[in-house]
């Protein structure tokens, strides 16, 4: 072993005894019996680890020991081994922890010791100071020292740190991220934190849905519902004349047939004669009126289908009317 290593191992097994035989009995908090023999596998393997002098090692077991089963004895030595390891932030902490503990345990020469190991450490203590202008302050900036928040109450005060890399890093909404990275060695230091980027604003809107081509629209039909209804009343209408022309020649040959019956001057006309006059009036009247309706049905359909409008596409509606005398065509397009 060097020097050093046995220097401390001997302050370790000095501590152990003035700690009394049952360096480990004193408990500050109850704790359950599987945590106590964790603990104390741990913290003989952190004293073996001290005495080689591997402090980077027996420095993590020590304070797993403590959190186990917390005890005022591991904490001093937890202090020690961070001040061999050079954490000298980390000693004088945890040196004054122990002078409280301590002092609420009754044991005086523990508290000595450990106020005078904390006040021999404060000169080679290492500061930083994180110093945040009021310009850099933004809503919801977080500050953090190795991962670890640092409350707005710490900004811009000289914090004692362990000599060594420390990274500053700092955040906030709608602002980019910032990251330091500074060594802190014989001299206390400051950073101080910018004033953050604005990220541009994101543009949430959703594009637009491109519209679907379905193809040439099919052009509109001329046969619109007018000119249907115009070609149905017109074909009535003609339905009607040829019905008028067949009565009006029935007619004709009826009358001629009476006018034959009647050659005979003194004898007048016979009743067979009258009878076919009455039959060639009746048919001479109804091809009349076949003649005059159709007339105007084909006049009204030939005028649905060559003067209604062009297709649109507001709905059409038409209907037919027929009475005595007259046809007609209502409707809407």
């Amino acid at each position: 072993m060097t020097r050093m290593h046995v220097a401390f191992a001997a302050a370790i097994a000095c501590a152990a005894l003035a700690l009394g035989s049952d360096a480990r009995a004193d408990e500050t908090t109850e704790t359950r019996p599987d945590n106590r023999a964790r603990a104390q596998q741990l913290f003989d393997s952190a004293l073996a680890d001290a005495e080689a002098g591997n402090f980077a090692a027996a420095c993590p077991k020590f304070l797993a020991s403590q959190e186990a089963d917390p005890k005022t004895s591991t904490l001093l030595n937890l202090a020690s081994c961070y001040e061999k390891n050079g954490q000298t932030a980390s000693a004088w902490g945890a040196f004054r922890e122990a002078e409280g503990l301590s002092r609420k345990a009754g044991r005086s020469d523990w508290e000595t010791t450990a106020r005078e190991r904390a006040e021999a450490l404060e000169p080679k203590l290492v500061r930083l100071t994180i110093d945040v202008p009021e310009a850099s302050r933004v809503g919801g900036l977080t500050i953090t020292r190795g991962g670890v928040k640092i409350p707005a109450g710490e900004w811009g005060v000289a914090i004692p740190v362990d000599p060594g890399e420390q990274v500053i890093a700092a955040s906030a909404p709608g602002r980019a991220p910032w990251e330091l990275r500074t060594e802190v060695r014989g001299a206390s230091s400051t950073v101080s934190v910018p004033v953050l980027e604005e990220l541009p604003a994101i543009d949430v809107t959703p594009p637009p849905i491109a519209p679907v081509d379905a193809g040439p629209a099919a052009p509109a039909s001329w046969w619109t519902p007018a000119r249907t209804a115009g070609v149905a009343v017109g074909a009535a209408g003609l339905v009607a004349v040829i019905t008028g022309s067949i009565l009006g020649l029935a007619a004709n040959g009826a009358y001629g047939d009476a006018r034959a019956q009647c050659t005979d001057g003194v004898r007048g006309c016979p009743a067979e004669a009258v009878r076919d006059s009455e039959s060639a009036y009746g048919l001479a009247t109804g091809a009349t009126v076949a003649w005059v309706i159709g007339g105007l049905a084909v006049a009204g359909g030939a005028a649905l289908v060559f003067l209604s409008p062009s297709p649109t596409t507001e709905k059409t509606t038409a209907k037919i009317g027929v009475g005595p005398g007259s046809i007609g065509v209502f409707g809407r397009w």
